[in-house]
């Protein structure tokens, strides 16, 4: 969505009988960071001006690549991004705080355990001696390249579940649990003594629709977003009844009613969606896609050993 400038013709002012051209600026894509500070949704915003800043990838399309997106390849450097979300901030939301309590009760079941073993074998399986420590340093992204734990996925509704700092910033994404501890390499096996799990966010931050359909992203104006579409008409809607009403009835001067329908169009609302962002990369050559990791929440355990053969 580009500058976008609505013209009006403005009549209730004796002094220009022949009405006056209004110019107003309407809502943009790149106004959405600013609406997100006034709404107090500092990580949102920052991440999007993460986005604006980057760089398309070498992909037709500009998008992630697929095989990154389908967690297949870790993301070149350039596209991830690890200091805006927090563990800290993580946990200031209730629905983050319940899953996070599910992935400590499930961090060594049967699943977890057959992917740890994987993930050892594959490390250390090759060597015939030796004690090694495994530990990712509270980076995220080092914990995903060698691989989780068990995973788990923070959802919310698309329609009438909450609007915050964490959905306006992550949407669905996946928290993941990650062990650190010893690994003891011997002829035909290795042990791994697990004292310290860790928890962490991964996360596309992307605008790639995966269907026909582009995927929405809310009804946003320069001070928010609407809470659904009934706020966003019922606002729309009273915009141009005010509208209608300062023409029709205000003693006004022109430029008296032209300030104030600037003041009224600043506050309607427009639907944006995944493609506003795909067709802003398109026409500028900016916006990046990226992957977002968290730093590692650690939480020390009693020490569990694990034995895995070779």
């Amino acid at each position: 969505m580009s500058d976008i400038v609505l013209k009006s013709t403005l009549t209730p002012s004796s002094q220009n009988p022949q009405g006056t051209a209004s110019q107003v600026r309407l809502f943009k894509i790149t106004d959405i960071p600013a609406a997100m500070d006034k709404m107090g949704w500092q990580v949102s915003a920052k991440l999007m001006r993460h986005w604006f800043q980057g760089n398309p990838w070498g992909t037709p399309s500009g998008g992630m690549a697929e095989l990154v997106k389908s967690h297949k390849q870790m993301p070149p450097a350039q596209y991830m991004e690890e200091t805006i979300v927090t563990y800290q901030w993580l946990m200031a939301f209730p629905r983050v705080v319940r899953v996070r309590n599910e992935l400590r009760a499930a961090w060594n079941n049967a699943k977890a355990t057959e992917l740890i073993r994987r993930n050892i074998l594959r490390e250390f399986g090759q060597h015939s001696g030796g004690c090694f420590p495994l530990s990712f340093n509270g980076q995220g992204s080092k914990a995903e390249a060698f691989g989780y734990a068990n995973s788990r996925a923070v959802t919310f509704d698309t329609l009438g579940d909450e609007l915050n700092d964490l959905r306006g910033a992550l949407a669905n994404f996946n928290l993941r649990v990650t062990v650190e501890g010893t690994v003891n390499a011997f002829p035909d096996k290795v042990t791994f003594i697990a004292d310290r799990i860790g928890f962490y966010v991964e996360d596309a931050y992307d605008f790639n629709d995966e269907s026909l359909l582009s995927q929405p992203l809310g009804y946003w104006n320069f001070d928010g977003i609407a809470d659904g579409l009934t706020d966003s008409l019922s606002n729309n809607a009273n915009i141009d009844y005010e509208k209608a009403k300062v023409v029709a009835t205000a003693p006004f001067t022109g430029d008296d009613v032209e300030q104030r329908f600037k003041d009224l169009e600043s506050k309607r609302y427009f639907l944006i969606s995944n493609s506003h962002f795909v067709k802003y990369r398109s026409m500028h050559k900016k916006g990046g896609d990226f992957v977002v990791y968290s730093d590692i929440g650690y939480e020390t355990i009693t020490p569990v050993t694990f034995e895995f053969k070779k």
